[in-house]
Parts: structure tokens; C-alpha cells; sequence
């Protein structure tokens, strides 16, 4: 008998947990439903929710942070596409782009990426404390003097928040949590991406979160935004996805370029069309600057090859041509100039009223930077409006405290010390993926240097032009090229390895 009782209490004990998840689950649903109006719908979400943090924690790591890439690079959210018409599952990408505050009027000043993040943390820290079966292939080692950068990094914005908060702005944690956010991706992905094959993966998520933004941008241009307003919306998606374009694009092209061979030519001829037609559809000018930018600094740092002398010649023999392209059309709009209409639009404020607004934005912010040219001003407060630009607050009340460029403005903000501090990050980012480049000898890796060199370009590009940390490609690609080149330095033998700690 008393047997039977302790095998019993034994039972009670193993299913208590459980027992205790169910009851939290089935008490979420009918909060759920009852918050919600009796809303049916509702009562799938903490259902979802337990199954997706089940399937998190048991799942290798690689595998589910690759999942959590794919979604936020993949999924739409309410404010694209003009706000006229959203996929269904608009609602993640919402959660998972902006605070809960924002997204649900939740009081958690957290986005459902870095609640994601936190939670991959710390599941796999706990499978590296017991050496979880999932989590026994050896990991791989990054450069070193990251974390160095790292804190240079997290000091500088900690020194610009402090000093604006003297100065009366009080603590900018809407600013802080996406700063922030790229060295919490950059210590998620260091531990879920450790062997060459995971650089093949993450090179798929990618392209194939390109690949659906692009279906999306193609049937909001083609079928929805005709049938709502009867005519094309002036972009399709974000801004954020010119980075994700145009680093896929480059993805594409270099992998082919590094292995050239037959079946090669299929996958680069549907592919690419696709990503090229999803870039054309959002219309944002700045994906080809970054693409463009991206592929010079690729044929720059290239060892000479057989398609390298063939792209050389090709251009010495058509510049004679562009030249004349370009001149004549210099002048001239749409058709066949409109290219050069584009180029001219990126250089010559005359003509395009927001290149003139950004001229404007950038001399206020460059004068403003004379009233503490050392300290710098403070994280959260305002650049002076010495000249009156466009009022864009009915669509971005924040616009003086985080301008367009913002490069000048975290230089205004964070003073020269500072900036340099926070900067120097992405500087030691290119410089390692150089590096190991120059290196490398697999394929896999010398691909995913060049890639980590494009998204350092892509996201100061878009730094300089559009927000820059606002978006959260510009923070996830930054935190992957951080942590991918820190990764492919060492296994290249670009970067020393870090010593083995006593005992390992």
C-alpha cells in the first residue's frame, strides 16, 4: 500500500508541470476570449503560443532562430502597402517588429523579437549547462576582440542616453530598445549558427524571405492596390526591405560567381528575375544604390578570375555607350532614361522635392551639431530647425529626435567620442569579413564573407538615407553580418583563435 502511494506521488510530482502549463493555457484562452468579446478567434493565440515555445525549446537551435529570421524578414506588417491592404498574419509581423505597447497596447516595452530572443537565450543556455542531445556538435568559436566592440558599442549609446536625459529628454528607451537590439541578435545568433552548413541555411532564409516580400510587393502593385485605388501605390512593402533585396540579390550573385556550374544557371534565372522584380514593385530608389554599391566592393576585393576579366572588358567596351546613355538622357524622364532619371534624382535635390527635404534635414542637423560639438546633445532630444523643411509629424511625430540620416543625427546626438564608440562596431564588422575573404578557401565561407561585407554596406546605406535602427532588417542583418564574420574569420584562419578556457 504504501508502495502504491509513492509511485503515485512520484506520477503527481512528474505531471505537475505539465498539469500547471495546461491550467495557464486553458486560464490565457478564456482571458483571451473574454478580453477579446467572446472573439473565438482569440482563443487559438495562447493555444499557438504555448505550441510555439514547446516546439522552440525541443527544436535545435539553428533551426528555430532560422524560423524566427524568416518571419520577421517575411511577414508584412499594418503600415505597409500604404496601410490599404495587409496579408492576415499582418498582426505577427506587427508583434514581432514593434513593442507590445504599440502592437497590442500591452505595457511591455518589448517587441516579440526580443522576448523571442530573450527566450532562445536563455533555451540555449539551459541545453548548454546539461548538453542537450540537440546542442552536441561543437561550436564554433568567434573573433574575440567582438566583444571588446560589443561594449564599446553598448557604453557609447549608454554615455548619449545619459547625457540626454541630463539635458532634460529623459531616458529614450523606444531608441535604446532598438539600438540595443542588434547585440542581442548578434549574442543569439553567435550561439545558434556555429558549422559551415549553417551558413548555407541562414543563406537560404535569406533569399527565401526575398522571394515571398517579392510575391507580396508583385500582388500589391498587380491585384490588390488596383482593385482599392484603382491604380499602383507609390511602394508596396517597407523601406526596411530594400536591405533584404538587395542583399539577396547580392547572395544570389556571389554564391554563382563562387561556384560556377551548370544547374547554377536555372536557380540564378528564377530566382533573380523574382528578387529583380520585387525591387522594381516597392520602387525604392535606395535598394539599387546598396545593390550596386554591394557588387562594386565584391569586384573590387575579387581575386582575379574568368568572369571578373569578362565583367572588366564588358564595361571598358559599353562605357562609350553609357556615357552617351547618361548624357543624353540626363535631361529627359521616363522611357528608356528612366534609370538615369533615378540616378540624377539620388544626386540633384532640384528635381525631387524629398531629396531637397533630406538636404534641408542634413544642414539643420549639421548646424545643430555646433551647440555641443564634443558631448553631443543627448539621445532623445530634437536637432533645431534653423530652416524650415517639410512638417512631417502627422506621420512620424519623432522625426527632429530621430532624423533621416541617422548617421549626422547619432553623430549629433552621441558627440564624436561616442559616435566613434557605437560606429566602430560595424567598421570591425567589415573589416573582419575582408579578412577572412582574403582567406577563406571553401566556397561557403568566402560567399558569406562577401554577404557580411553587403550588409554592412546595405544597412549603413539605408543608415544614411531612411532611419537606419528603426527598421528591423537593418538590426537583423547587422547582428547576422556581426556574428557571421566573426565565425567564418576564425574557421578561415583569417582571426586567431580564442584560447581554450582550463578544464575544456
Amino acid at each position: 500500500m504504501n508502495g502504491a502511494v509513492v509511485r503515485w506521488a512520484s506520477v503527481g510530482r512528474d505531471r505537475g508541470p505539465a498539469v500547471a502549463v495546461l491550467g495557464a493555457v486553458g486560464l490565457a484562452t478564456c482571458v483571451a476570449v473574454i478580453a477579446g468579446n467572446g472573439n473565438p478567434a482569440l482563443a487559438v493565440v495562447p493555444v499557438a503560443l504555448a505550441t510555439a515555445l514547446y516546439v522552440m525549446a525541443k527544436a535545435p537551435l539553428r533551426v528555430s532562430v532560422s524560423a524566427l529570421v524568416l518571419l520577421v524578414l517575411s511577414l508584412d506588417r499594418s503600415g505597409d502597402a500604404a496601410g490599404i491592404w495587409n496579408t492576415p498574419v499582418a498582426i505577427l509581423g506587427d508583434l514581432l517588429s514593434n513593442t507590445l505597447q504599440h502592437a497590442i497596447r500591452v505595457p511591455v516595452p518589448l517587441s516579440g523579437l526580443d522576448l523571442a530572443a530573450l527566450y532562445l537565450l536563455a533555451v540555449g543556455a539551459l541545453r548548454g549547462a546539461t548538453r542537450a542531445a540537440a546542442e552536441q556538435e561543437a561550436r564554433g568559436r568567434a573573433a574575440g576582440a567582438i566583444s571588446q566592440f560589443l561594449w564599446l558599442y553598448v557604453l557609447g549609446l549608454a554615455f548619449a542616453d545619459l547625457n540626454g536625459a541630463v539635458r532634460g529628454a529623459g531616458i529614450g528607451l523606444y531608441k535604446l530598445r532598438q539600438l540595443l537590439e542588434i547585440p542581442l541578435l548578434f549574442l543569439l545568433f553567435d550561439r545558434a549558427f556555429r558549422t559551415p552548413r549553417d551558413l548555407r541555411l541562414i543563406g537560404r532564409v535569406v533569399v527565401a524571405g526575398a522571394c515571398v516580400k517579392s510575391v507580396l510587393a508583385l500582388a500589391v502593385q498587380n491585384v490588390f492596390a488596383p482593385a482599392l485605388t484603382g491604380g499602383q501605390l507609390a511602394h508596396a512593402t517597407n523601406h526596411g526591405d530594400s536591405v533584404l533585396f538587395s542583399i539577396a540579390i547580392f547572395l544570389v550573385v556571389v554564391d554563382f560567381t563562387e561556384r560556377v556550374h551548370p544547374h547554377r544557371w536555372r536557380r540564378i534565372g528564377v530566382i533573380l528575375p523574382l528578387l529583380v522584380m520585387g525591387v522594381i514593385a516597392n520602387d525604392r530608389r535606395i535598394a539599387w544604390v546598396m545593390l550596386a554599391v554591394g557588387l562594386v566592393t565584391a569586384y573590387v576585393l575579387s581575386p582575379p578570375r574568368r568572369w571578373k576579366r569578362a565583367v572588366t572588358r564588358g564595361v571598358l567596351i559599353a562605357a562609350p555607350v553609357l556615357v552617351l546613355y547618361v548624357a543624353v538622357g540626363w535631361e529627359r524622364a521616363g522611357g528608356i532614361f528612366a534609370p538615369v532619371h533615378t540616378i540624377r534624382s539620388l544626386t540633384d535635390s532640384s528635381i525631387d522635392s524629398s531629396a531637397f527635404w533630406r538636404d534641408v534635414e542634413n544642414w539643420n542637423i549639421a548646424v545643430s551639431i555646433r551647440e555641443q560639438p564634443i558631448l553631443g546633445i543627448g539621445l532623445g532630444r530634437e536637432y533645431t530647425e534653423h530652416m524650415r523643411g517639410d512638417d512631417i509629424s502627422s506621420i512620424f511625430a519623432d522625426f527632429r529626435a530621430w532624423p533621416h540620416n541617422s548617421v549626422l543625427g547619432l553623430l549629433l546626438f552621441a558627440g564624436p567620442i561616442a559616435f566613434t564608440a557605437i560606429w566602430s562596431l560595424f567598421g570591425f564588422t567589415a573589416f573582419l569579413a575582408i579578412r577572412a575573404y582574403r582567406v577563406a578557401v571553401r566556397p561557403d565561407e568566402r560567399a558569406a564573407a562577401l554577404g557580411c561585407v553587403a550588409a554592412v554596406i546595405a544597412c549603413a546605406v539605408l543608415a544614411f538615407s531612411d532611419t537606419g535602427a528603426y527598421h528591423p532588417q537593418y538590426r537583423v542583418f547587422s547582428a547576422l553580418a556581426l556574428a557571421i564574420a566573426g565565425k567564418v574569420a576564425v574557421s578561415s584562419g583569417a582571426w586567431p583563435r580564442r584560447a581554450e578556457p582550463r578544464g575544456a
